[in-house]
């Protein structure tokens, strides 16, 4: 499950995907994202062009009938989202990328004491060292809701860890290499090729632990990223 991570400024997210600024201040950069928050969403629109907008972390299907959105329904597993019916139809034709810088993961075999002294999962910082920005492949959808509202959401998916921070956490996000893109984004292309692109997804990570600060959600500053100067044993 990957439940916390790092989104980039809005301009940094135009400059790396080429979109000019419609919108300024829709949001600033956040080190400690949190679900059922907005978070910047790249899609296609009806014309297939790129554009960028904020959507709720935590998916809410179309045909969703409670006043109450589905909990748990921000990390979706990329093994089971084609049958499931809560992320069946997005996988189909409502694919889109969740600009990045890192995650967090809690390993789940290293306890330390908060700054309540409290025992805890030792947080970690996951990241790339070869790139500042990464793309998450995630999945979309659009609820009316009773109030009239119309909700744009999304949920990310996620796949067994690569080889390199596999000892830090059993999973991770699906993040997606430049050249996979387009293909992942196009509402025409086939599931196969969908299963392609989650398979080929990248895997040049590193890791390293953070305070336990970030468990708080409140907490937001780049401190939050730094490696501890003591590693835990």
């Amino acid at each position: 499950m990957c439940g916390r991570y790092v989104s980039p400024s809005e301009r940094a997210i135009e400059d790396y995907w080429h979109i000019g600024a419609r919108q300024s201040g829709r949001w600033v950069q956040c080190f400690n994202v949190a679900p059922t928050t907005q978070v910047p969403m790249l899609r296609l629109d009806p014309l297939g062009t790129l554009e960028l907008l904020p959507a709720r972390w935590g998916l809410i299907p179309s045909w969703w009938k409670d006043l109450k959105p589905p909990g748990m329904a921000f990390n979706a597993r990329s093994e089971e989202a084609a049958a499931k019916p809560l992320w069946r139809q997005s996988l189909r034709g409502q694919r889109c990328l969740l600009p990045a810088r890192g995650w967090y993961e809690w390993h789940p075999h290293q306890q330390v004491r908060n700054a309540g002294g409290r025992l805890v999962h030792q947080p970690y910082y996951l990241y790339s060292p070869n790139d500042p920005m990464l793309a998450i492949a995630a999945l979309w959808a659009s609820w009316n809701a009773p109030d009239g509202r119309t909700i744009t959401s999304c949920a990310l998916l996620t796949r067994e860890a690569a080889p390199s921070i596999s000892t830090l956490h059993p999973r991770m996000p699906v993040i997606l290499a430049p050249a996979q893109f387009d293909r992942w984004l196009s509402p025409a292309t086939p599931g196969d090729q969908v299963q392609q692109a989650i398979a080929q997804a990248r895997g040049d990570f590193a890791g390293h632990p953070v305070s336990t600060r970030v468990n708080d959600a409140h907490n937001d500053d780049e401190a939050l990223i730094e490696a501890l100067a003591t590693a835990p044993e």
